[in-house]
This record gives structure tokens, C-alpha cells and sequence, in this order.
């Protein structure tokens, strides 16, 4: 459903990269969904399309110690992505992830709860004055808690 929502919305559909990166030697394994597209992002070179959506095979290294000690600690997961490499930004990002969760999945609007980073007002106001969410529904989280990062690993 991911995948071909964000086809309807202009995005190619790409397959998932290699495990093992291509020409980037700051990885040994594709640790999230964007790190095959960074050469994208950095513009070393041209995309196929200027949105993208992949569904990505990726290896989690950053608490490989605490793999098998728990259920929700694995090596392997696939991420979904929606890309944009210079056309769009927070306002077709958030209205279309809006879009998505409502339209598309079917959660009920008053079930969800944004969160932004705490200090993206320009995030805030594109939730509350665009898609209409109340002030006291959107909550703002710093780094710790609002931010993901592959963090260190092989």
C-alpha cells in the first residue's frame, strides 16, 4: 500500500539496493532505508527521478549484543521511504503522510498524535493551521527522543 500511494503521488518505485553498499566505504552493510541514495542526496550523482519510494533491506548493528535477548531486538528489517531529492518538502511530506494513515490505512484522525522536533515551528503550523490538528495533539520531542540515527556499529 506504501509503495503504490507514493507512485500515485509522482514517485518511482525502486527495488531494494544490495545489502552491501556500492562505492561507499563509510558502511560495511546498509544500516536504513536512505543510505543506498546518498550519493543522490549529495548530487555526486543524478537521481532516476526527483521522488523516489523504496522498500529497503537493511541490517541493525547499533545493539547487535542485544539480539535473541529480546523480541523486539533483530538483524534484519526492511524500511519503506518516500524521497524527494530537491522537489518537495515538510508541506507534501506531512499531507501526504496525513493522506496515507487516514485515507489509505484507515486510522481514525482522532487516534493520531504528531510529533515534531522541538523547535520546528514550521512543522507545528503546516499540522495545525493545514491538516488541522490541535495545538494540545502535537507534541514537540528533542533528540533523545525524536530523532533516529543508525549510531555506531561494524
Amino acid at each position: 500500500m506504501f509503495l503504490n500511494f507514493f507512485e500515485s503521488k509522482g514517485h518511482l518505485k525502486m527495488n531494494s539496493f544490495s545489502l552491501i553498499p556500492h562505492n561507499d566505504n563509510s558502511l560495511l552493510l546498509i544500516n536504513s532505508g536512505m543510505a543506498p541514495l546518498k550519493p543522490y542526496f549529495t548530487r555526486q550523482e543524478i537521481p532516476p527521478r526527483y521522488r523516489v519510494t523504496t522498500c529497503q533491506k537493511c541490517i541493525r548493528t547499533g545493539d547487535i549484543e542485544n539480539v535473541g535477548k529480546t523480541d523486539r531486538h533483530g538483524t534484519f528489517f526492511e524500511m519503506l521511504g518516500n524521497f524527494s531529492f530537491g522537489d518537495y518538502f515538510k508541506h507534501e511530506a506531512i499531507a501526504w503522510s496525513w493522506e496515507f494513515l487516514t485515507q489509505v490505512v484507515g486510522l481514525e484522525e482522532d487516534r493520531l498524535y504528531p510529533s515534531i522536533y522541538v523547535d520546528d515551528d514550521e512543522a507545528f503550523d503546516i499540522w495545525n493551521k493545514e491538516i488541522g490538528i490541535a495545538p494540545e495533539r502535537i507534541f514537540r520531542f528533542g533528540k533523545e527522543d525524536n530523532f533516529w540515527e543508525h549510531g555506531a556499529g561494524p
